[in-house]
């Protein structure tokens, strides 16, 4: 499937489910909250520590590498349902995205993963996924020659300190950014909103717009903001090289 209807059909199809149509800034909480098997848990200066402490008293096996550093987020999911935690002392900005983010991860890295497992090697797969019972060797072949991830489904997948990556569409984290993107700020509302007579015109015009209606109308954090409309405006075909060859005082476009 292509990676770009993935991402709008996953955001559509979550909205979906909550029922309405989203507002914005969106209340992605309450989204989460009423449509999905996942329980919030807000700490303040959330740490890795918080997270694995967390684990042990709920008798969780998990471990994470790395020092005891600070997570805006971070996502555990295991049959079939999970826990994001998040940084309470974050700006409701950084929230936002933060449990959009993990629940992205949820969505298309755990949930969809392991429902075209059961959708290829039927439900008794789940006691396989869930860690309860080796597979077959009949299901290790199925699973080979479909190629279809087999084993214990349990993530510890997290949101760092950075913000978001160098770029917002590589690997696993910067789909997952997208989705989140998609879920809050959808792109074609966005290009809708920068094709109109009344948009600015020139790059770094329509960049600083664009960028601004991310923060203020749908609630991003502006250094995600930034990059967002970056984006947008690269999907668009435009570029600020233009607005730098050909500088003149006048409009390019």
């Amino acid at each position: 499937m292509n990676s770009a209807f993935l991402i709008e059909h996953t955001a559509q199809e979550f909205w979906a489910l909550v029922g309405e149509a989203p507002s914005y800034p969106g209340d992605i909480k309450m989204a989460i909250t009423l449509t999905m098997p996942l329980e919030l848990y807000g700490v303040p200066g959330l740490r890795v520590a918080d997270v694995l402490e967390w684990t042990q008293k709920v008798r969780i096996a998990y471990d994470m590498p790395g020092y005891n550093r600070r997570l805006h987020g971070c996502l555990l999911a295991d049959r079939d349902k999970g826990t994001i935690f998040y940084d309470a002392g974050d700006s409701g900005d950084e929230q936002r995205f933060t449990l959009a983010h993990e629940l992205a991860h949820f969505l298309l890295d755990y949930q969809a993963p392991r429902r075209r497992a059961i959708t290829i090697l039927g439900p008794s797969i789940l006691a396989v996924l869930d860690g309860e019972r080796p597979p077959t060797i009949s299901e290790q072949l199925h699973a080979a020659l479909s190629d279809v991830s087999l084993g214990p489904m349990s993530h510890f997948m997290e949101r760092p300190d950075e913000g978001l990556p160098a770029s917002i569409v590589l690997d696993i984290e910067n789909r997952a950014d997208r989705l989140a993107l998609e879920l809050l700020a959808p792109a074609s509302c966005l290009q809708e909103m920068m094709i109109v007579s009344t948009a600015p015109r020139g790059f770094n015009q329509r960049l600083s717009f664009l960028t601004q209606q991310l923060i203020v109308t749908y609630g991003l954090p502006a250094t995600i903001a930034d990059s967002y409309a970056r984006y947008i405006l690269a999907q668009m075909g435009e570029s600020g090289v233009y607005d730098w060859l050909f500088a003149t005082g006048d409009e390019i476009f």
